[in-house]
């Protein structure tokens, strides 16, 4: 699996159509008064599409930097108990079989490196592929950590084991931050919907109130310039929130 693009099935491309659709319809209503204008929207249906995938290979990229964690701990146990590095790796994918926990791609990955290992082919050569292939920084300097280690006889329990403690500083930072930013996320995303919420609570409480700003040409502009605005701001918004670490 290459983790950097994402392939949407079936069921997820009808369900983004049918969000997409709703999303076009109640704009359209609420800024246009007719759920027809949505046809004029749609093509900013194409920027949400790009933005769900764009979150969708996020989140599927945290996960799986999460189960890559998981799995350098027993890896690290491993080696401690006194495996070689192939070998604590097929106990490794014993062992998460065994937890009782969840792992979507990790195991698939551990069971990828075992058939290679079958095919001769070197354990170095086999994490570099999962490097490549995936879009997180932790495994692409795992990689370049093993090959250095095989390379120049490095002492590879300790290598893993500072990587390991490199990643859960890491990870407990990342949560400190997501924790700090949730409160702030919220309030953006209150703040976004708010106009969308007084427009319509205004067309349903006055509707004569409402009718300038839809059968007029200036009216018309005033509502297409506050929608512009309205996505400029979420714009800003989700880049504000959005911390790398």
């Amino acid at each position: 699996m290459d983790y950097r693009i994402y392939k949407p099935d079936k069921k997820w491309i009808l369900k983004e159509t049918i969000k997409i659709f709703c999303i076009s319809g109640f704009v359209g209503y609420l800024f246009f008064g007719n759920v027809f204008f949505a046809v004029f929207i749609l093509p900013l249906g194409i920027l949400l599409w790009r933005m769900d995938i764009s979150e969708t290979i996020a989140a599927r990229n945290k996960r799986l930097a999460k189960e890559f964690k998981d799995m350098l701990i027993s890896l690290s146990g491993n080696l401690n108990a006194g495996y070689s590095l192939e070998r604590a790796f097929y106990k490794t994918h014993q062992d998460l079989s065994k937890s009782g926990e969840t792992y979507q791609f990790i195991t698939t990955e551990i069971r990828h490196i075992l058939y290679g290992l079958e095919y001769n082919r070197r354990i170095e050569e086999l994490i570099c592929d999962l490097a490549q292939r995936s879009n997180v920084e932790d495994i692409h300097i795992f990689s370049e950590m093993v090959e250095a280690s095989k390379i120049y006889g490095g002492n590879m329990v300790q290598v893993i084991r500072q990587t390991v403690n490199n990643l859960t500083e890491k990870y407990m930072v990342e949560e400190e931050i997501e924790t700090m930013i949730a409160a702030k996320k919220l309030e953006g995303r209150i703040m976004l919907l708010m106009p969308f919420l007084i427009i319509l609570y205004m067309k349903l409480t006055n509707r004569g109130y409402m009718d300038i700003l839809y059968e007029t040409v200036l009216g018309k502009t005033v509502m297409a310039i506050s929608l512009l605005v309205i996505l400029v701001a979420g714009m800003a918004i989700n880049k504000i929130v959005k911390i790398e670490v």
